[in-house]
C-alpha cells in the first residue's frame, strides 16, 4: 500500500514538473556569477589538497536555482532552494507553479526527512536505504546529493592520486572485483574540476559534471551541477541563479513543520 501511495505521488509530481517545464537549453547562471572562468590552482599536483581546503572554507550555503529532472517517466522543471550548514545539515525545497510547496527535505548526517506539504506525505528513514532515499524516484539517492548539491565531489577526495597529468585524470584506489572507485576530471588551464565518473569494473554507471565556475565569498563554486544516471537514462540539473555563502543561517529557516494529520510512510 505504501508504495502504491508513493507512486501516485510521483504522478502527481510529474504533472507539476510538466505543467512548468520550459527550455532547458534555455538556462542559464546570471547576475554576479556571469563573468569570466577564475583559475583555481595552476599546479595539478596540488590540486586535491586545494580542492578539499576550497570547500572547508564554506561555513553555510544559500542558493536558489531551477532544478530540472530527466527522465524516462518524467521530465520538467521546478524552483529550488538550497541551505546548508556544515558540517552536514542540508536542506531542499521544491516549489512549482505559483509558489505551490511540493517538498521539503532535510538531509543530516544519516538520515532524511521528506515533507510533501501538498499531499501531506512524510517520510523518514535512512540514507543507506536502497529504496527510500531515491530523489523524485529516480535511481539518483540523497546521498548522491548531500555533497554534490553544493558542487563538492563529497569526501572520496580524500584516496585519489593523478594518473595522467596530461588531461588531468586523479582517479581513487584501484579497487578489487566488482568494488566501485572514481575517476575525477581536471581542467589543465584553470585547475577546476569538470567531471566525476563513478566505475565498476571499467565502465562508468553515473556521471557528475560542474560548470559555470565562479568565486563567491572567496570560494570557488560551479554554477551548474548535473548528476546522471547513464544506464537508467537519468538527470538532474541545477542551475544556480543565486548564491551566498559563510552567513548565519536561522535554524527555523530549516526546520520542518509538519501537520498532526499527516499522512506518515515508511518510517524506519
Amino acid at each position: 500500500m505504501n508504495r502504491q501511495i508513493i507512486v501516485l505521488s510521483v504522478i502527481i509530481l510529474s504533472m507539476f514538473l510538466a505543467g512548468c517545464a520550459g527550455s532547458r537549453n534555455g538556462t542559464s547562471v546570471s547576475g554576479s556569477m556571469a563573468a569570466g572562468t577564475p583559475v583555481f590552482v595552476s599546479d595539478l599536483a596540488m590540486w586535491p589538497q586545494q580542492y578539499r581546503q576550497n570547500f572547508e572554507r564554506m561555513q553555510s550555503f544559500r542558493g536558489d536555482a531551477r532544478l530540472t529532472v530527466e527522465s524516462e517517466t518524467f521530465g520538467g522543471n521546478v524552483d529550488l532552494e538550497t541551505l546548508w550548514e556544515s558540517p552536514n545539515k542540508l536542506f531542499l525545497k521544491a516549489e512549482g507553479p505559483l509558489g505551490l510547496d511540493i517538498g521539503k527535505i532535510f538531509v543530516g548526517e544519516d538520515r532524511f526527512v521528506w515533507y510533501n506539504q501538498y499531499e501531506n506525505h512524510f517520510t523518514s528513514g535512512n540514507l543507506s536505504d536502497p529504496y527510500l532515499n531515491r530523489f523524485l524516484q529516480t535511481n539518483i539517492t540523497l546521498e548522491d546529493l548531500k555533497y554534490t548539491v553544493l558542487g563538492f565531489a563529497g569526501q572520496i577526495i580524500d584516496s585519489v592520486k593523478m594518473v595522467d597529468n596530461t588531461h588531468g585524470i586523479f582517479q581513487t584506489i584501484s579497487p578489487k572485483d566488482d568494488e566501485i572507485y572514481y575517476r575525477f576530471i581536471v581542467n589543465p588551464e584553470s585547475g577546476l574540476l569538470e567531471t566525476v565518473e563513478a566505475l565498476r569494473q571499467g565502465r562508468a554507471f553515473m556521471r557528475q559534471d560542474f560548470k559555470n565556475y565562479r568565486v563567491v565569498d572567496g570560494v570557488f563554486i560551479p554554477g551548474i551541477v548535473q548528476i546522471t544516471m547513464l544506464d537508467q537514462r537519468e538527470r538532474i540539473s541545477i542551475f544556480y541563479k543565486k548564491v551566498s555563502m559563510n552567513k548565519p543561517l536561522d535554524p527555523s529557516e530549516y526546520t520542518i513543520e509538519i501537520s498532526g494529520k499527516v499522512e506518515q510512510l515508511n518510517v524506519n
